[in-house]
């Protein structure tokens, strides 16, 4: 095995590993999610029927919260839906958690597909 081939397979190791760590911060962030956000913009008009009994349940009640944490760490990205003032409901610190955490995880699920498929590309050539 090539010096190459130890460093890709090292750095998919790691970026597996922070998308695992990410998911568990998703969980944290579900718990600790502000009830007055959902319960006022959880609901119509904000969301159609098929909507809410979609994202309610195990496994897309985190996809909720990962779109209300978009909303709160970024106001403007609320627009479309009417819910740019959501932030006003939550705590700074949710806020700026869901900010940042966003800013890290968006370029680590690019650089996860990234290497997806160079390791793909890399295994199927040997065939």
């Amino acid at each position: 095995m090539s010096l190459f081939d130890e460093m890709l397979g090292k750095a998919f190791i790691i970026v597996m590993l922070a998308v695992m760590l990410s998911i568990i911060f998703i969980f944290i962030m579900h718990i600790l999610m502000p009830k007055k956000v959902l319960k006022t913009y959880f609901k119509e008009p904000y969301f159609g029927p098929g909507e809410i009994a979609l994202f309610t349940g195990f496994p897309f009640g985190y996809m909720r919260t990962t779109m209300f944490m978009r909303i709160l760490g970024f106001p403007g990205s609320g627009k479309r839906r009417g819910v740019e003032t959501a932030y006003k409901l939550a705590p700074v610190w949710y806020c700026k958690a869901s900010k940042y955490f966003l800013v890290f995880f968006m370029p680590l699920i690019a650089l996860m597909i990234l290497l997806g498929v160079i390791v793909f590309i890399r295994f199927e050539a040997w065939k």
